[in-house]
């Protein structure tokens, strides 16, 4: 619902359910909420089944929740709580399409810089990439028959394309940057993190579609280089496609003036509305300050990851403690920049290059650093929270 996470949706339901006096069973699916209302007078139960569209808009969970709160807290009664829930619902987006196309691209621009070691010309590229992606993204939500066919056409015509302007930047950092917004790193973070709180059809369920995801995309971009390798008729691109030490990366201080543009384009990305910017971007600066000290001071490459995700949630959760904005807000684009969807892509990339122990080794590097994320989140939540919320909805990792 809305992208809030369902190891935490049920236990949610349910207390809520008890608060204004209902007896309910709940259980949540990715995409699909199941509601037995019980009646022990009369031991009868009648069953509700609620379709969810998959997906993050931070805004309608924010209103969601804070509806909630004054529910608990008798500010407003149930009758109004329904009709403005209804509003909430049938609100329009608060970003434009237009704003999303173009978000499209920026995002591919900072990601390009910041996480794939482009350089200023790569991120050039990545932006004219991204807006591709972005003008199909729009497409694929005003024709149905055409979202089955979107990741893959998307990773296709980037590797087309990327191949092409090769020639001028890093093919890696390129098509990374502007497939960036389909990286499965989030879907299988969350996977991992549902399955270790014992939700194991969801968690499985994300798991496996991530893995599927990031072969898409991975095999997408294989082909549209050789496509474009039969159209040149040569092999300007062989063996590994997405070897990011081929590229040019900036200096790493330069990335402290790009990252707060990208987090800003993962919150449009996510429909956080801009009031909440401020605050999501010190708390995913914060956040990445911790993991740039430990990962390339330090050096410390497998604790980096624990340490920031740790850090992540505990200042979330302690800024939703004291402001009331919902903590899953605040933290997510911050999470999304330590989740290792890239990492999965290269994976793939090297099986299918026929390189299948370097395609291992980025496979394993995948999980464990979703489970370095996941240990990081529920530590800090256990901290804030050791007993969960008691009057009101606990959305957070």
């Amino acid at each position: 619902m809305y992208g809030s996470p369902l190891h935490h949706l049920e236990n949610n339901l349910i207390r809520t359910a008890q608060l204004l006096d209902l007896e309910i069973t709940a259980s949540a699916l990715p995409g699909l909420i199941l509601i037995s209302f019980e009646d022990s007078l009369t031991h009868t139960s009648e069953t509700k089944i609620i379709r969810c569209t998959n997906g993050w808009d931070m805004h309608r969970l924010d209103q969601t929740n804070q509806l909630l709160r004054r529910v608990v807290r008798s500010n407003v009664d149930v009758d109004q709580a329904i009709v403005e829930l209804e509003q909430i619902i049938t609100a329009p987006p608060i970003y434009a399409w237009y704003w999303q196309v173009l978000n499209w691209g920026i995002l591919s621009w900072s990601l390009c810089l910041v996480c794939f070691g482009g350089s200023w010309h790569d991120s050039g590229l990545a932006l004219v990439l991204g807006l591709m992606g972005g003008v199909l993204s729009l497409a694929a939500g005003k024709f149905s028959g055409y979202t089955n066919l979107f990741e893959v056409s998307v990773s296709i015509l980037t590797g087309l394309f990327g191949a092409a302007l090769s020639q001028w930047g890093c093919f890696a950092a390129i098509s990374l940057s502007a497939t960036a917004v389909l990286l499965p790193g989030l879907v299988m973070t969350t996977g991992v993190i549902e399955l270790s709180s014992r939700h194991m059809v969801s968690g499985t369920v994300r798991v496996f579609y991530a893995l599927l995801l990031a072969f898409i995309i991975a095999y997408g971009l294989l082909i549209g280089v050789q496509i474009y390798n039969k159209i040149a008729g040569n092999l300007l691109l062989d063996g590994a496609l997405l070897d990011l030490t081929q590229c040019h990366p900036l200096t790493r201080w330069s990335w402290f003036g790009t990252f707060p543009i990208g987090i800003i384009n993962i919150a449009v990305l996510v429909n956080i509305h801009w009031r909440h910017w401020i605050s999501v971007t010190v708390v995913a600066g914060i956040c990445y300050g911790v993991f740039w000290l430990f990962k390339f001071h330090l050096g410390l490459d497998d604790l980096a990851p624990v340490v920031a995700s740790f850090v992540l949630g505990l200042v979330a959760n302690i800024w939703s403690k004291f402001t009331g904005q919902t903590a899953y807000m605040i933290l997510l684009p911050g999470e999304m920049f330590l989740v290792p969807g890239s990492v999965g892509v290269r994976g793939f990339s090297s099986l299918l290059s026929k390189e299948g122990g370097q395609g291992l080794t980025l496979a394993l590097q995948m999980i464990t650093t979703c489970l370095s994320i996941m240990i990081g989140l529920f530590a800090s939540s256990f901290i804030v929270y050791p007993r969960g919320k008691q009057n009101s909805a606990l959305v957070t990792v």
